[in-house]
């Protein structure tokens, strides 16, 4: 035990003093002054940096051995390495070929240790799948050097491993440490997100045909489901969008409401800080929704319930055949409706339908958006009473939706209708 924390002090000075040699490298000649063969080439440039780096401070005069004291510099600087020098300078090369020859005894296998960071659910699925074989990737590069040569070869080292945890794990920081025995060397690797990671998902569930309690209730048990993401980096994520996206289209698809209206399931998934997950999710047959309406200078207008039941047949025209039912919360009377529309473009609808009591047809065209904070539009008219209803609105939120309101059989023709949408 005395051993190992000897060695890892060592490795801490060697550090420092490599660090420095690093650093007065930076006003060393950028030229490659001098050659270095036998290091791994992942080692190579720090090596050569701080050897330049020597190599320009020594005077060049008859009475200095150069060469010589670059010899004994590297010797003691390099540990692990028997270090030797082409004592021949010729103006092709303006410095000497310095060769490296590791100490044999020193090539011990390095054992790898990966420590995976507080993670759950799918989240810690992929950090096991995308770690798998990282442990003998990383051995197969500290293999390459002496034992000796890890006490001041941990900052280039880790600029290797770096390399390799990102193809790997992109967004993750990671710290190594490492721990050398007589006849052992054990590596670490501790991992941390970066400065961006997911703070918060926000899924959003789009539908035309399920009423927005039911998009309410499946938006509330998706935020738990979507709670392994949290804290994860935001490039990790991208990385894995597909999985995610696929992880919460069988997620809503296994939901009773979502099974039961046989509905189909469109995911999209948006990495950042507040992560956005859109879900649209609508059945192929059939649409249910419900509502609550009440009216603003408007006499003869009162408070209203409705509800909408849809049937859609897999036609190749987006076809729908539907009844209406509306219930005055005023004298309790009830309008009943019965017809069939047409998708002509995206959202908007055109078609026919007959009411009663009244028992006249009208014509409807109307544009609904699938969205929050959208506009919409409504107009209907019957050439048998001469009778316009005209709406154009805004869709505020999941529930809640304001329009301005035409109906010209009233005394009032124009006021203010809201709409709860339950």
């Amino acid at each position: 035990m005395q051993r190992v924390k000897t060695r890892t002090e060592r490795i801490l000075v060697s550090a420092k003093c490599f660090s420095i040699i690093l650093f007065l490298s930076c006003y060393a000649s950028c030229s490659h002054a001098l050659t270095v063969s036998g290091l791994p080439s992942w080692l190579e440039g720090a090596v050569v940096r701080s050897l330049n780096a020597v190599w320009s401070e020594i005077p060049n005069s008859p009475d200095i051995d150069r060469e010589g004291t670059l010899a004994l510099v590297a010797s003691r600087l390099f540990a692990g390495y028997d270090v030797s020098l082409n004592q021949h300078v010729n103006a092709e090369r303006e410095g000497p070929a310095i060769f490296f020859v590791p100490h044999k005894e020193e090539l011990i296998h390095a054992d790898v240790k990966i420590l995976s960071p507080d993670l759950r659910g799918m989240s810690l699925h992929w950090f096991v799948n995308d770690t798998a074989g990282m442990s003998e990737e990383i051995a197969d590069v500290v293999d390459e050097l002496p034992q000796s040569a890890l006490t001041w070869a941990d900052e280039a080292l880790r600029e290797r491993l770096k390399k390799i945890v990102e193809a790997r794990l992109p967004g993750w920081n990671f710290t190594q440490q490492i721990y050398l025995a007589p006849d052992s060397t054990l590596i670490s690797l501790s991992f941390r997100p970066g400065d961006s990671m997911i703070l918060a998902v926000k899924p959003e569930i789009y539908s035309r045909t399920l009423p927005v309690m039911f998009r309410s209730y499946l938006e509330s048990i998706l935020i738990p489901a979507l709670s392994p993401l949290i804290g994860v980096p935001v490039r990790w994520a991208e990385r894995h969008k597909s999985e995610i996206e696929k992880f919460a289209h069988d997620f809503l698809e296994d939901r009773h409401t979502v099974e039961n209206m046989k509905a189909y399931v469109n995911i999209k998934f948006s990495p950042g800080k507040v992560s956005g997950l859109q879900a649209r999710v609508d059945s192929e047959n059939l649409s249910f929704q419900m509502w609550v309406s009440a009216y603003a200078g408007l006499n003869e207008r009162y408070p209203e319930a409705g509800a909408f039941f849809g049937y859609s047949p897999n036609w190749s025209l987006h076809t729908e055949f539907y009844a209406e039912l509306l219930f005055s919360l005023e004298d309790f009377g009830v309008t009943n409706r019965i017809g069939g529309r047409i998708e002509l473009f995206d959202n908007f609808w055109a078609g026919i339908e007959n009411q009663w009591p009244e028992n006249k047809y009208f014509f409807r065209f109307q544009y609904i958006p699938l969205r929050i904070r959208r506009p919409y539009a409504l107009w209907r008219y019957s050439p048998e009473l001469d009778a316009h209803e005209a709406a154009l609105g805004y869709i505020l939120d999941e529930h809640i939706s304001i329009e301005i309101y035409y109906d010209n059989t009233g005394d009032n023709k124009i006021g203010i209708r809201g709409t709860w949408h339950l």
